[in-house]
C-alpha cells in the first residue's frame, strides 16, 4: 500500500529533481544542439540550462505562496473550476505521454547495446513493473532511495567524464561563436525544452517539510544539472567534432565506449553510463506514476480515493504509449511534438499565468 508519510526534506527534493530531470534528454542533447548551433552547441546548452534554473525560481515562488494547494486548486485562481480540471487532466496526459516516450528511448538504447534479441515490449514491461513498485512506496520512499542512488550514480559519472578528457580534441570547439543569433536561439530553445519535467516542482510543494526554503535548494539542483549537461556537450563536441556528432544516434554512450581504462580491466565502459540512465529513467517514470495518481485523485475527488487504483490505470497507459511507436524515428517525432506544444504550455505558459495571478493576489491581500 502507499506510504502515508509522504513528507520529504529539501535534500531529498534536490536528489529527486536531479535524477528526474537529468534523464534521457542528455543522451541526444549534444547531437540536437550540434545540429542547431554547430560547435557553439555547448554555449546554447549553458545559456538554456541557466535560464531554466532561473525559471525554477519562478516555480518555487508560486509554490511558496500556495504551499498546500494542489494543481487544480492553483488553476482555480485564474480560471473557472471546469476549465481548471480540464487543464489538470491535460497535464496528466502530458506526463504519461512523456514518461512512455522516455521509457521507449531508454529501452531502445538497452536493446541496441545489451539485449539485442529481447523484444522491446519485454524490456518496457520489466522496467515499468519496477517503476510501479517504487511509486507504490510513495514520495518519502522515493526521496530516501534518491539520496542513496545519487552517490552511486554521479560518482561513476564524474569519473567517466574525467577519463573522457583524454580522448577529446578541444580544437574541435574552435572557433567560437561562428553561428548567428537565430541558430543560437534554436539551440537555447532545444535545451530549455529538454527540461520538460520541471513542472513537477509545483506538484511536490504539498509534500515538503519546509516549503518556504526551497528556492536555494532547487536553484542549486538545476545548476548542477546545467553543469553536467554543459560538460557532456563540450566533451561530445571535442570527441567527435561538429559534423560527426550530428550523425550519432547515442553520442554520449558512443563517447564513453572510446575510453581506455588503465589496465584494460573492462571492455564495456558504456555500461556505467547506461546504468546511470536506467536509474534516471526509473526515477522519472516512477515520479510520473506517483504524481499522476495524485492528480487523478485531485481531479476526481468523489471517485476512487485510493491512489493504488489510479496507479493501475496509469501503468497500462504508459506501457501502451511506450510500445506504440514503430521505431526510434517515430519515437523522437512524438517526443519532439510533446515538448514543443504540451511542454511549452505546461512548463512556461501555465506557470507564468499562475505567477502573475499569485502576485496580484498578494498585492490585493496587502
Amino acid at each position: 500500500m502507499f506510504s502515508e508519510n509522504n513528507r520529504i526534506s529539501l535534500r531529498q527534493l534536490q536528489a529527486l529533481l536531479i535524477l528526474d530531470l537529468f534523464g534521457t534528454a542528455i543522451i541526444t542533447l549534444p547531437r540536437t544542439t550540434a545540429v542547431a548551433a554547430g560547435r557553439d552547441g555547448w554555449i546554447t546548452v549553458l545559456i538554456g540550462s541557466v535560464i531554466m534554473a532561473l525559471w525554477a525560481l519562478l516555480l518555487c515562488s508560486i509554490g511558496k505562496k500556495n504551499p498546500s494547494k494542489n494543481i487544480p486548486q492553483l488553476l482555480q485562481l485564474v480560471v473557472p473550476t471546469p476549465i481548471a480540471l480540464v487543464i489538470a487532466f491535460g497535464l496528466v496526459l502530458k506526463l504519461l505521454i512523456g514518461a512512455g516516450l522516455e521509457l521507449r528511448v531508454l529501452c531502445e538504447m538497452i536493446g541496441r547495446t545489451m539485449l539485442y534479441h529481447t523484444p522491446i515490449w519485454v524490456t518496457v514491461a520489466s522496467m515499468l513493473f519496477v517503476c510501479t513498485y517504487v511509486a507504490i512506496g510513495g514520495l518519502e520512499c522515493r526521496g530516501r532511495v534518491a539520496e542513496i542512488l545519487f552517490v552511486f550514480v554521479f560518482l561513476p559519472l564524474t569519473i567517466l567524464l574525467l577519463l573522457t578528457i583524454s580522448t577529446a580534441n578541444f580544437h574541435n570547439l574552435q572557433p567560437v561563436l561562428t553561428h548567428g543569433a537565430w541558430d543560437l536561439g534554436k539551440g537555447i530553445g532545444i535545451t530549455m525544452l529538454s527540461f520538460h519535467g520541471i513542472e513537477l516542482i509545483l506538484l511536490a510543494f504539498p509534500y515538503l517539510k519546509q516549503p518556504q526554503n526551497t528556492s536555494k535548494n532547487v536553484f542549486g539542483a538545476i545548476l548542477l544539472i546545467s553543469f553536467f549537461m554543459t560538460i557532456v556537450t563540450i566533451l561530445s563536441l571535442a570527441t567527435f567534432g561538429e559534423v560527426s556528432l550530428q550523425n550519432k544516434i547515442f553520442p554520449v554512450l558512443q563517447m564513453m565506449d572510446r575510453i581506455d581504462f588503465p589496465g584494460a580491466f573492462m571492455e564495456r565502459q558504456d555500461v556505467f553510463m547506461l546504468w546511470f540512465w536506467v536509474i534516471s529513467a526509473f526515477a522519472s517514470v516512477s515520479a510520473t506514476l506517483f504524481y499522476t495518481t495524485v492528480l487523478f485523485r485531485d481531479i476526481f475527488p468523489n471517485a476512487i480515493q485510493r491512489r493504488r487504483r489510479w496507479l493501475f490505470l496509469s501503468t497500462p497507459l504508459v506501457f501502451i504509449i511506450a510500445v506504440l511507436p514503430s521505431d526510434m524515428v517515430q519515437t523522437y517525432r512524438y517526443l519532439d511534438w510533446m515538448k514543443r506544444y504540451p511542454g511549452v504550455f505546461y512548463v512556461f505558459i501555465i506557470p507564468l499565468i499562475l505567477w502573475m495571478a499569485s502576485g496580484r493576489k498578494g498585492e490585493a491581500s496587502k
